[in-house]
């Protein structure tokens, strides 16, 4: 597969629920905005999905969602668990609904060796039969690489790109520069303009599920090199995500997406429900804060 096929702007899917798990009718009409608002693909069944707290079938209810509903928009699966047991039987289900690439982050919670972690990877790449983008995000995890060890697994067999979650843009750039036959993300949403400048291929991130033309701009000005134009937007951007992480990045997501247009109810427990309060700072210095942007473009 070309890999410049899943360049661009992916909203790192959020999930919706009701009583009998996903809510597929509200997570479909997100996928269907997104897409008319121009994002270039999806990534799917990530921690903005609140993937520890789902099982294993709403899980792959949340992809073949996505799937059926992305018209021609690429779609990563992430596929990361806590066991690989449940990793590979989520590889294998989204080779047969046909995705793109999985992605998995490095296994969490027991502090695995090195040699641990590069054997998780090569069995993704083994059951999935799929181009592998690794998710290195070391402030959730836990796991720092530094540059070698990152190189030792983008040299895995079917290991095909990274989406890289960390301020340290001078080692993402070295990777871009060392891998130019691979695809690199930015996973900070307050730093694609950086990520974007330091040869990343595009970016994947939560807050693209409510804003995701502002991040298509982004992406759009650095491609034709107008970086004041784009460090604009991102201003904004910014703006809008410092009053999401005053209130927790998934919740107040997840709210901004109900005055995005698609109604998608709360996280689930242990996440509390937003109060008034953070609902109508929301609204202020998030939400209205873009839209007057958007009036503008």
């Amino acid at each position: 597969m070309e890999m410049n096929k899943l360049y661009g702007i992916m909203p790192a899917l959020m999930a919706a629920f009701d009583g009998d798990g996903i809510d597929k009718a509200h997570v479909a009409e997100l996928v269907k905005k997104l897409g008319n608002d121009g994002v270039h693909g999806f990534y799917v069944g990530g921690s903005s999905a609140e993937m520890v707290l789902c099982s294993i079938k709403e899980r792959k209810d949340l992809l073949e969602t996505a799937m059926e509903n992305r018209r021609d928009r690429a779609v990563i699966a992430h596929v990361g668990c806590l066991s690989t047991k449940d990793t590979v039987e989520l590889s294998k289900h989204a080779k047969a609904c046909g995705v793109d690439a999985v992605s998995s982050v490095t296994p969490l919670y027991y502090k695995y060796s090195f040699a641990e972690v590069k054997n998780y990877y090569k069995r993704i790449a083994e059951e999935s039969e799929l181009p592998v983008i690794m998710y290195n995000i070391p402030g959730l995890t836990g796991t720092a690489y530094g540059y070698d060890q990152l190189c030792e697994l983008l040299e895995i067999e079917g290991v095909k790109g990274m989406k890289f979650t960390s301020s340290d843009f001078f080692l993402l750039n070295r990777l871009v520069n060392t891998y130019p036959e691979k695809v690199f993300y930015n996973g900070s949403d307050e730093m694609l303009l950086s990520g974007l400048a330091a040869g990343a291929h595009g970016g994947i991130g939560t807050t693209y599920n409510f804003m995701p033309d502002l991040m298509v701009k982004i992406y759009s000005l650095v491609k034709e090199e107008k970086l004041n134009e784009a460090r604009e937007v991102q201003s904004v951007v910014n703006k809008a995500i410092a009053t999401v992480l005053r209130h927790g990045g998934v919740p107040s997501c997840k709210h901004l997406i109900s005055l995005y247009g698609v109604p998608y109810g709360d996280c689930r427990e242990p996440f509390m429900p937003l109060d008034e309060n953070a609902k109508a700072d929301l609204f202020e210095n998030a939400w209205q804060t873009v839209e007057a942007f958007r009036k503008n473009i």
